[in-house]
């Protein structure tokens, strides 16, 4: 009986087999989430542990279906742009070559910008309603708007409201006050020290390697057909405009992570900050939690042409990026003045999948 008892002890006290990640279904999810949405490219990784632990490169990158997607394949990565060019501000600032404290108005036609889209009936500037009945606060053209607090989306008022198209005018800020352009800073405070590869900061960018040679043609879905899309002609700006591969964009979550861009204690300190029932936005990221762990996250879209997830889950050391050549993987139920990483499917089967 003594025997019976020790044992019985013994397996309650032995901690359970970690279940393994089922990497295999996420990647059949894919697929088959590829072929409904017709999207005829798709890349994929998942990083664990400071590695790449899967990856995915499903479809063809071209219309004649002659091009099978690969790990080299590159795709407009909109909105996710933010992240790393706000990062590279950071460490600009941290050798002292940009004042995080510079007004907007550094911007010389900053005024006039603000005033103008004030009127429009985009909510993200003249205000209202989001879908689910949040406030959204118009532009606050009269608050002396700094480049920090733009870098966290309160061009709005206080708190967080996403604004890309003032986000967009930073590089004018940093330029108008005697700063370098944005390429440059965003090419040696982020691009060389992560080592990131074939990664065109827009259209003009001379240092591009094979990231516009590789590029995934844009496809959107027409009355049931996808059809094929011209080229977005939108230059680099802090909002958008780089065009990549996953495993660059990986490159840079490594290097964010082991502290080579800007110190550790950024992401530290997003981790770490009090959230309010919203979410909120800091220094390129938009952050939540989910399931008691905080998620730091963008999502991107090139309006009928591509999309992409790149999400964070500091606390397991786990990372999802996802890329594609329509705008399947947005939703379009995104709100800007809450972060809610689910409302993307994919973010969402992930999220379900591996984050416990």
């Amino acid at each position: 009986m003594r025997a019976l008892f020790a044992w019985a002890a013994l397996l309650l006290a032995a901690p359970l087999a970690a279940e393994e990640p089922d990497y295999d279904a996420f990647g059949e999810f894919l697929e088959e989430f590829r072929k409904e949405s017709g999207t005829p490219a798709m890349s994929a990784l998942i990083l664990k542990d400071g590695e790449i632990v899967w990856e995915a490169y499903l479809g063809t990158s071209d219309d004649e279906r002659d091009f099978p997607t690969t790990a080299q394949t590159t795709y407009s990565i909109a909105s996710v742009t933010k992240p790393i060019a706000a990062t590279a501000v950071l460490a600009e600032s941290l050798a002292g070559d940009v004042f995080l404290g510079e007004p907007m108005t550094t911007d010389a036609d900053w005024a006039e910008f603000c005033a103008y889209f004030a009127t429009t009936s985009i909510p993200f500037m003249s205000g209202g309603e989001d879908m689910f009945g949040n406030t959204i606060p118009p532009v606050d053209c009269a608050k002396p708007t700094t480049l920090i607090e733009m870098l966290n989306m309160r061009a709005n008022g206080d708190a967080f409201v996403y604004n890309p198209i003032a986000f967009a005018r930073i590089d004018r800020v940093i330029e108008g006050a005697g700063g370098r352009d944005l390429r440059s800073i965003v090419r040696d405070r982020a691009l060389t020290p992560a080592g990131m590869k074939d990664v065109a900061l827009g259209w003009r960018d001379p240092d591009a390697g094979d990231a516009l040679r590789l590029l995934a043609m844009p496809y959107h879905t027409v009355e049931g057909r996808i059809v094929k899309q011209s080229l977005s002609d939108d230059d680099f700006r802090a909002s958008a405009g780089m065009m990549t591969n996953p495993r660059a964009l990986a490159a840079f979550d490594l290097a964010l992570d082991a502290g080579k861009l800007i110190p550790p204690a950024n992401l530290k300190r997003l981790s770490a900050m009090e959230l309010g029932p919203l979410g909120d936005y800091q220094t390129g990221w938009w952050l939540e939690d989910y399931a008691g762990k905080r998620l730091l996250w963008h999502s991107g879209k090139d309006d009928q042409k591509y999309s992409a997830i790149y999400l964070k889950v500091p606390q397991d050391r786990l990372t999802l990026i996802v890329l594609a050549n329509t705008e399947a993987i947005w939703n379009e139920g995104s709100s800007v003045v809450q972060a809610k990483a689910a409302q993307s499917p994919v973010a969402r089967r992930f999220l379900e999948s591996f984050v416990k």
